[in-house]
């Protein structure tokens, strides 16, 4: 039998646009803060540039070595990830479990450090910390989501819509 169509599956629809989106944010903006700019064609140089200009964001700008440590591992760990999960959660590939597990709960434990130093460090001028910080929650509650849904719902991908059972009247 095959799988429901992605439409009747609003959670999947999420996670499919959300790993599409994730592409094209982390080969042209996130990987930025590890590779030559003089790889970026200036359409994307110019969008980190305006990202930066209007919300002052402040781990891109100083570039911490931990905030490279999980920019590699996005580029190198979860780049695959958007590809094979856009496509596993489009068809209904119950292989997707552990990888999906496992993705969601890295993603979601690299960004306790990003949110904490958003929320936490000494303000800065030209920082708009609330904006950034909202801008980055989906990116934690996504994953978490996603990693408690691998770990509890048993039938992930279940063939057909469950009818509700009918009672019969006394």
């Amino acid at each position: 039998m095959a799988t429901r169509s992605l439409l009747s599956r609003p959670f999947d629809l999420l996670i499919v646009i959300f790993f599409l989106t994730h592409i094209p944010i982390t080969i042209f903006i996130d990987s930025q803060a590890v590779l030559p700019r003089a790889w970026y064609a200036d359409g994307a140089a110019n969008m980190l540039d305006w990202y930066l200009k209007t919300y002052g964001d402040p781990l891109i700008k100083s570039n911490p070595p931990w905030f490279r440590v999980l920019v590699w591992n996005e580029i190198l760990l979860q780049l695959p990830i958007f590809f094979i999960g856009a496509y596993a959660f489009a068809t209904g590939k119950k292989w997707i479990r552990q990888p999906a597990l496992v993705y969601g709960v890295s993603t979601a434990t690299t960004l306790l450090p990003i949110l904490g130093e958003l929320a936490f460090a000494p303000a800065n001028p030209g920082v708009r910390r609330l904006e950034l910080i909202l801008f980055y929650v989906p990116y934690l509650l996504v994953p978490l989501a996603l990693a408690v849904r691998m770990l509890f719902v048993e039938d992930i991908f279940p063939q057909k819509l469950r009818r509700p059972v009918s009672r019969k009247r006394a």
